[in-house]
């Protein structure tokens, strides 16, 4: 099955189960006679995206009443319509990320170009983790990279001398040692940034800085167990496009 669609499924499931009462309650702050799971539909503006997107949580809590016999109607299952229909009333910082069971490799946070330079300041970083280091045959393909990521050369290879000079002999992007070590150090940085910016953890891990409420995480539902949402830690990677020009740097579970 495709996974986005398997995902979407999952989703569907776990917002009958919450509102069947049958399960995770005993997890949740919220009085469930009078709370109902919605399942997330709609895309949100992103306001470092600045447009709109899908949203870090996949489901939220309502307060109100829904009648039984709609419950029953439509097998459990709720969705935005519904807050409209039956004038609920979203609950902040109630949103759920759902995670499929037994999955390992799912993405925590994707960021192009536009979004990475809001968050950390700067795409040099950006640049030096997606440049390409391996191969010699790939090397002429760094100026494109540094294109796409809108870092020119003398700005990429100043920063890069400045903190690896005193470790090498020379910096540029023909040379497989230098630009080994411009991705090692770009991967270590973006990582210690985030680890110590509670701003920026949150808005990565719960989305929170970015969307509105209730559209962020603050809760998650992992391996069918629902839990506050949590620091996860985190391998960095480049998106699949970057041979096609299309630029990412991607976090998944480590």
């Amino acid at each position: 099955m495709n996974k986005a669609k398997e995902g979407l499924d999952q989703e569907k499931v776990y917002t009958k189960l919450l509102n069947q009462k049958t399960r995770f309650w005993d997890k949740l702050p919220f009085n469930k006679e009078e709370t109902f799971a919605i399942h997330i539909t709609s895309q949100q503006y992103g306001a470092l995206n600045k447009s709109k997107t899908p949203t870090k949580a996949d489901i939220y809590f309502s307060l109100g009443n829904v009648p039984q016999e709609y419950l029953l109607a439509n097998n459990f299952y709720l969705t935005e319509s519904d807050v409209q229909d039956f004038n609920l009333e979203p609950i902040p910082r109630s949103g759920v990320s759902v995670k499929l069971p037994g999955a390992k490799k799912y993405t925590i946070m994707k960021m192009v170009p536009n979004t990475f330079i809001e968050i950390f300041g700067s795409n040099v970083l950006g640049a030096g983790s997606s440049i390409y280091c391996s191969k010699e045959q790939e090397f002429y393909k760094n100026k494109d990279i540094l294109n796409g990521w809108n870092v020119t050369e003398d700005e990429f290879l100043d920063y890069f001398k400045s903190k690896l000079s005193n470790n090498l002999d020379k910096i540029n992007l023909l040379n497989k040692q230098s630009l080994k070590a411009v991705k090692t150090y770009s991967n270590n940085e973006i990582s210690r940034i985030i680890d110590n910016s509670k701003q920026i953890s949150d808005y990565i891990f719960k989305g929170i800085g970015n969307f509105e409420e209730p559209y962020t995480a603050y809760w998650i539902i992992k391996e069918d167990e629902m839990m506050p949402n949590y620091y996860i830690p985190y391998s960095i990677s480049t998106g699949n496009g970057r041979s096609n020009g299309k630029f990412s740097i991607v976090l998944k579970p480590k």
